[in-house]
């Protein structure tokens, strides 16, 4: 069995506080109260962990199982606005990682 390893332990815990609340809705629980299984005092680090785990949870049932964004907010209790929301912002993320992943690599081949 492999250990993970972290850069620090505020990655570790928001690892395993996305995994918590990722776990629990998928069990059943409502997203919002599956959120409630997390304590952090630093608010920016429950923001981005709540984030975070949204957008993990519309990457498995949304674009892996192919649930529909109304079916998946009657799932897990989040409205399908918010959801759209969390959507286009992943979309965003990852254009954005894909553009500087395209940059880095045309700056190594030196065609930059």
């Amino acid at each position: 069995m492999s250990e993970k390893w972290y850069e620090t332990e505020e990655d570790k815990f928001y690892n395993e506080a996305v995994s918590t609340i990722r776990s629990a809705v998928l069990q059943g629980i409502s997203f919002d109260k599956a959120s409630e299984l997390v304590n952090v005092d630093d608010e920016a680090l429950k923001e981005a962990i709540l984030d975070d785990a949204l957008k993990v949870l519309i990457a498995e049932l949304h674009f892996i199982g192919k649930q529909s964004l109304r079916d998946i907010s009657k799932k897990i209790g989040v409205s399908e606005g918010r959801l759209t929301e969390a959507k286009a912002e992943m979309l965003k993320d990852i254009e954005a990682s894909a553009i500087e992943a395209y940059k880095k690599e045309i700056g190594k081949s030196g065609n930059a």
